[in-house]
């Protein structure tokens, strides 16, 4: 008796113990990463607190707006980021893997900050000199990600195309060593930081196709390495078609709908330089460039459209419009760099700068007669620039702590807006951010 009673007590001992087990442990490999992110400051004006893509809307001929008037004080840790790579069994002559990963940033899904949300979701199926990727990732063009973990700034440079995340199928191929491409098609609209994600309706879906998208890259270590970065140039872009539809009004009264198809696209040229590489893998004295230049039309998700923070009605960088406007869809272009400089292994500092400006005509950008009735004047940005410096202290090789300076200038395409009457806003605006932050990498 005694010892059936020990054989049931081992038994329901090891209940809890198996479910715990299986709640953690995976039959394929399995690792966790991602970083804890904190960064703290101040902005000289209301800007939205941690992360903003425009300056806040300056007054005009004694005009006062509140957000010019008052800075603001932020504090933050929702761009923490949680990821997990999973290895599995060989499929179709394939390695073959999957990646999710998300951060607490929370605007991707339009919601509050600290939600927890999507960034990754691919599998990968791995050829050596081919890989297959399937899923929500990155951008296969234009991405040179060596701002990651070296910007506090989250949105800094967000509005030239450092990288965006879209459901895509992408094939890359590695010719030789120097050699490699990328083709692939891709969602037309935003699955992330819009309602509705996947299942929205606008100019980009209802067009019935995908973007398609490819670049051509080279790369060498013949110039040295700095960490795991060596020369690189690459150019690609992508290509695809919108479709504007505007409703009218027959002779008997009945509602009709037109259409008009024009092309949606963008080149991106991309390279690093490691102009004074690292010696016998210490990084002290060692110089880098990289950055990319770009131009396009009717960017859709390529910009995180900055018409609320600015007050306006006409988004210029991606040629969205509102009711009443004549959509705005210029051509536009922009670019960005960063320098960074080693003087030591651990303690570096990276310099920034980044514009993105639409080609508007004064004409364009003045009073416009629509059916013979006024429309106010387009008040969106005409152009955007980023100037960003920071110095970094690795502390270990999972903590990093930094300051930074960053200055954002937005230039209005005119002097009002609807809303506040002829002159409220200026053309002007400019906003300084000070910050303190740190990352620990897991």
């Amino acid at each position: 008796m005694k010892k059936l009673l020990v054989i049931m007590l081992a038994l329901f001992l090891a209940v809890p113990a198996v479910t715990y087990a299986g709640s953690v442990t995976s039959r394929y490999d399995v690792t966790l990463g991602g970083y804890v992110k904190f960064d703290m400051g101040y902005n000289t004006k209301a800007a939205g607190g941690a992360d903003y893509v425009v300056a806040p809307l300056s007054g005009r001929n004694g005009n006062q707006i509140q957000n010019d008037q008052y800075g603001n004080f932020f504090a933050a840790s929702g761009e923490t980021n949680l990821n997990v790579l999973i290895k599995g069994p060989d499929g179709w002559g394939a390695k073959t893997s999957a990646y999710v990963e998300g951060d607490f940033f929370g605007a991707w899904a339009s919601s509050n900050y600290g939600l927890f949300t999507l960034r990754h979701a691919w599998m990968k199926l791995d050829w050596g000199n081919t890989k297959l990727t399937i899923g929500q990732q990155w951008q296969g063009f234009g991405l040179v990600p060596t701002y990651g973990g070296n910007l506090l700034s989250f949105s800094g440079l967000a509005n030239v195309m450092k990288g965006t995340r879209q459901p895509q199928i992408v094939l890359n191929t590695k010719i030789n060593n120097n050699w490699a491409y990328m083709v692939g098609i891709m969602s037309p609209a935003s699955t992330l930081g819009t309602l509705g994600g996947n299942t929205q309706v606008n100019q980009y879906t209802r067009n019935g196709l995908p973007f398609a998208e490819g670049e051509l890259t080279w790369t060498s270590d013949a110039c040295g390495k700095i960490g795991p970065w060596q020369m690189l140039f690459g150019l690609g872009g992508y290509y695809g078609q919108v479709k504007n539809s505007a409703a009218y009004a027959t002779a008997a009264g009945a509602t009709k709908f037109a259409d008009d198809t024009s092309p949606s696209w963008a080149a991106i040229f991309k390279g690093y330089i490691p102009i004074i590489p690292e010696k016998k893998g210490n990084k002290a004295g060692a110089l880098s460039l990289s950055g990319a230049a770009m131009m396009g039309q009717n960017w859709s998700w390529m910009n995180p459209g900055p018409t609320i923070a600015t007050g306006s009605n006409v988004d210029y960088f991606t040629g969205a419009g509102t009711t009443g406007y004549r959509d705005a869809s210029p051509t536009v272009w922009g670019g960005w760099a960063q320098l960074t400089y080693f003087f030591t292994d651990k303690l570096f500092v990276n310099g920034y700068y980044s514009l993105l400006t639409a080609n508007l005509s004064d004409t364009y950008r003045q009073k416009l007669t629509v059916a013979n009735n006024s429309v106010p004047w387009f008040t969106g940005p005409k152009n955007n620039q980023m100037f960003a410096a920071n110095i970094m202290y690795d502390v270990n090789p999972a903590m990093r702590v930094g300051f930074e300076w960053l200055n954002m200038y937005t230039r209005a395409a005119s002097l009002t807006n609807a809303a506040a009457g002829l002159g409220a806003y200026d053309t002007k605006n400019s906003v300084n951010t000070f910050r303190i932050g740190a990352y620990y990498f897991f």
